[in-house]
């Protein structure tokens, strides 16, 4: 029997640090399975270029939509997102052609690498999550962005 595959808002929230709705943390919802949020191979935190809005994985292209990710900021070329790579899995796939890729495009050889990278943010510090954090200069008056994942993997 196949189980039906439920959005990600399903399993983790986006939770606002500020007054502005800028700075928020992606993590796992309250009422989430353990069952769900102790797979080590289900969620990874990727890059991915803005103007892709989009991963490949196989020379197929994987749109990232409300079902299967929550992305962070927009406002910057290289964006972050939090995939559930189970529904991103069984996602309309589209060709890719090579000369479309752009500096931040995410690729992957298969669904095993995006996984593997999955089980390596998993085990540094176990369920995923990442909080974005918004920095206003008011002498340029303008906002800058970083992200603090919750994991850490060093250069091997």
């Amino acid at each position: 029997m196949q189980t039906k595959l439920q959005q990600i808002t399903q399993f983790y929230e986006r939770k606002t640090l500020n007054k502005y709705g800028n700075t928020y943390v992606i993590k796992p919802r309250a009422d989430c399975s353990l069952d769900v949020l102790n797979t080590a191979d289900r969620f990874v935190v990727l890059c991915f270029d803005r103007d892709d809005n989009y991963i490949v994985v196989n020379d197929k292209r994987y749109y990232l939509d409300r079902v299967n990710s929550m992305k962070c900021t927009d406002k910057i070329r290289q964006r972050v997102a939090l995939i559930d790579v189970d529904n991103l899995e069984h996602s309309n796939a589209y060709d890719f052609d090579n000369k479309f890729t752009r500096e931040f495009t995410a690729q992957f050889s298969d669904f095993d690498e995006l996984r593997k990278l999955a089980k390596q943010q998993y085990s540094a510090s176990g369920t995923v999550s990442i909080k974005q954090i918004a920095t206003y200069d008011t002498v340029s008056k303008k906002c800058t962005y970083s992200y603090q994942p919750s994991y850490f993997i060093s250069a091997q």
